[in-house]
């Protein structure tokens, strides 16, 4: 196959493999290889960022329209399923190194609200919580602990912090 991608590119826009990508309601829907990275530390391992073509509504003065837009997602590796005969050699790969997590005393991890997320625990399961910040992207729950008590409230087992804002910061130390 004569593929147009370049693995030295960083424009993220530029065109990459196809490939299978199953979501999280077990739809399989065939999307964009952007790259395939390695997360270190718990819950890491391989990766795959997609892009997904989609439309969006698009308000003009005079009238509504849809525009093709996209939307960027990661996939575990094992939920990534190739399509036959396409190279993905050009694709690609990253491995991060583990984040440095900050003394407890560090100035590293920001002012503002926080909040604790109680994730549902099977029958006889582990209970588990999430601290959030209040730049996530998702919320999760009232905003109402400090700093301070953030930091107590992951010293409890089962507490992590959510890797996806600002609360990655936070030290176990």
């Amino acid at each position: 196959m004569t593929d147009t991608f370049s693995p030295d590119s960083s424009n993220p826009d530029a065109p990459g493999p196809p490939a299978w990508a199953e979501l999280a309601d077990g739809q399989s829907v065939t999307a964009q290889v952007i790259r395939r990275l390695h997360r270190a530390g718990a819950g890491g391992g391989w990766w795959y960022e997609f892009r997904l073509p989609i439309w969006a509504e698009v308000q003009l003065p005079d009238r509504i329209t849809a525009e093709p837009d996209s939307v960027i997602f990661r996939v575990p590796a094992r939920l990534v399923t190739p399509i036959e005969d396409i190279d993905y050699s050009a694709v690609p790969t990253r491995r991060e190194r583990p984040p440095a997590r900050p003394p407890r005393s560090s100035t590293a991890a920001p002012a503002g609200r926080w909040s604790v997320q109680h994730l549902p625990a099977p029958v006889g399961g582990t209970v588990r919580r999430i601290i959030d910040h209040e730049s996530c992207w998702l919320p999760t729950g009232d905003l109402g602990l400090t700093l301070d008590q953030a930091l107590g409230e992951l010293a409890r087992p089962g507490t992590e912090e959510y890797t996806a804002c600002e609360a990655r910061q936070l030290s176990r130390s």
